[in-house]
C-alpha cells in the first residue's frame, strides 16, 4: 500500500472518530418518567399531552414558564415546565418530546424542567388517504 493512501486513511479515520466523539456528548436518549427520575443528566421525555381539567396547560407568570402534563408509554404522568413560548402546534398536537431533566422546587414538588420541545405534527391527512400506485383518472396529473 502506498504511504499516501495510508496517511489519507489515517486522517479520515481520525476526523470521523473526533466527529462521533464530539456529537456523542450532545445526544440524549428517549426515556420514560421512571428513568428520567433516576437520570442525572439531560434526557428526552416522550409522551402524550394530558388535556383535562385536573392537568391544565397554562402560562405560569411567577416562573415565566409554560406548564403542562405529559403521560409516557407506561401511563405515568409528569408535569413539564418549559422555559419558552408555547409552541404554535401545541393545541392540535397529541404528543411531544421534551428535552431536559427532573427537578424539585423549594416545596419538594417534582417536575421535568425542559429547555426544548419537539411537538408531534398533528395528522391532518388521516381521513384523506392517497394510493400513489393508482393512476389518476382523466389522464393527466
Amino acid at each position: 500500500m502506498k504511504k499516501a493512501y495510508f496517511i489519507g486513511f489515517l486522517v479520515i479515520s481520525l476526523a470521523l472518530g473526533f466527529t462521533l466523539w464530539a456529537f456523542s456528548s450532545s445526544m440524549s436518549p428517549f426515556v420514560d418518567v421512571k428513568t428520567a427520575r433516576k437520570s442525572s443528566g439531560t434526557v428526552q421525555l416522550r409522551g402524550l399531552i394530558v388535556k383535562d381539567e385536573v392537568h391544565p396547560a397554562h402560562w405560569d407568570t411567577s416562573s415565566s414558564a409554560f406548564r403542562f402534563w405529559i403521560m409516557d408509554k407506561n401511563n405515568e404522568i409528569c408535569e413539564v415546565v418549559y422555559h419558552g413560548a408555547k409552541p404554535d402546534a401545541f393545541d392540535a398536537a397529541k404528543g411531544l418530546s421534551a428535552s431536559g431533566s427532573m427537578t424539585r422546587d423549594a416545596s419538594g414538588k417534582e417536575f421535568f424542567n425542559s429547555d426544548s420541545l419537539s411537538v408531534q405534527c398533528p395528522s391532518k391527512y388521516d381521513s384523506y388517504k392517497v394510493d400513489y400506485a393508482k393512476k389518476p383518472s382523466g389522464g393527466q396529473i
